[in-house]
């Protein structure tokens, strides 16, 4: 037996207190294994709740309706059965284990500083909004069965779907690199920063290079089969550990979290659909250097806006008078044009990081 039907309305507050009172099995027997969600990923959570966005439905073993020993084993009220990582960010929040992202924008009030806010700070400075949180009501499907197969093949028809729409070769591979692509695709930085087309997924493309620098603690070869090999590797790596294992992400989730960290100072120095981010092979060249020198980030706008302009007018000089170009310029340009290469990626940081930290010396000119 098997029935799915609407659990009666109830808030966020409500569903908190439940918890509070031991009242929610958040990890039973038959709980399926998900990933480890990052800190940014669960501040994203509350932001999705805060700015009005959908959130998906849990699904709950509501033993209040029907009970099973079989099932509720630790005699509680509920057990979650799909949305674990969902509630537990939400439980979270409310108490002040995570904090908002610095990133956050308030949609109705982009001028608000909310970056960094614990929800006790919320209720001490924005009361109306930590209301907003408490009196969201998610939507919650009660799961009556006695079977736990019946559970496990509700996740598999619930999630069966997930990896093969419109997605590219591999966000449909198995293993932590497509879920951590598709984690880091919904950073600001992508959502509302870049101005390349993504129809085809072209950030995805670009975020496994950066999980992979960061990975291998170096600049790499990025071509496709590069990226492939990566990405079956940490499959096969995720599918030889144990069962106790499956949840930790070990350095690919290390890899993962030092990615957040240089996607929250980008975002913040670089404009919605900033023009100067229209060339996707050059993102990692500013990703690179900005991981090295956090601390030149502040004039990283104003430079590569010089910079691109001074590479674009020695090629028009080199196309008319090559004896007057400027070599390096030259070169530059020359390894733009093959972006996947190791040898391109370390050519290219090493002209434009020479050429910022000129920039950066007080009345002195980087030309």
């Amino acid at each position: 037996m098997l029935k799915v039907d609407l659990h009666e309305p109830k808030s966020l507050r409500w569903w908190y207190e439940q918890h509070l009172l031991k009242k929610i099995d958040m990890a039973p027997q038959y709980q399926r294994r998900g990933e480890i969600w990052s800190k940014w990923k669960r501040g994203h959570l509350i932001d999705s709740i805060l700015n009005d966005f959908d959130i998906p439905k849990f699904y709950v073993a509501n033993f209040t309706i029907a009970a099973s020993e079989k099932l509720n084993e630790k005699g509680t009220s509920y057990a979650i059965i799909d949305g674990k990582q969902r509630l537990g960010a939400i439980f979270a929040f409310f108490s002040d284990e995570i904090e908002l992202n610095p990133s956050f924008i308030f949609d109705d009030q982009p001028t608000l500083r909310l970056g960094k806010m614990k929800y006790s700070d919320l209720r001490a400075k924005h009361p109306s909004l930590a209301h907003k949180v408490d009196r969201f009501v998610p939507t919650v499907m009660n799961v009556l069965t006695d079977d736990p197969r019946k559970i496990e093949q509700l996740f598999v028809r619930l999630n069966m779907g997930e990896a093969a729409t419109g997605a590219e070769r591999r966000n449909a591979m198995g293993g932590p690199i497509p879920g951590i692509v598709r984690e880091l695709s919904q950073h600001p930085f992508f959502t509302s920063r870049i101005k390349f087309d993504i129809k085809r997924m072209q950030e995805h493309n670009l975020l496994v290079k950066l999980v992979m620098f960061e990975f291998k603690n170096a600049l790499v070869d990025t071509k496709a089969k590069n990226l492939d090999d990566f990405t079956k590797a940490a499959e096969a790596w995720q599918r030889a550990r144990s069962d106790d294992q499956q949840d930790d992400l070990g350095e690919y989730g290390e890899a993962r979290d030092r990615v957040l960290e240089v996607l929250e100072t980008l975002s913040q120095e670089f404009n919605t659909k900033d023009p100067l981010l229209t060339k996707q092979g050059e993102i990692p060249i500013y990703y690179w250097v900005v991981r090295k020198h956090p601390k030149w980030a502040d004039q990283l706008r104003d430079f590569v806006a010089e910079f691109t302009t001074a590479v674009l007018e020695n090629l028009r000089t080199q196309r008319q008078n090559p004896d007057k170009a400027n070599q390096e310029l030259s070169a530059y340009y020359t390894m733009s044009r093959t972006t996947n290469d190791q040898g391109s990626y370390e050519g290219r940081v090493r002209i434009f990081e020479k050429r910022f930290e000129a920039y950066r010396k007080p009345g002195a000119r980087y030309r």
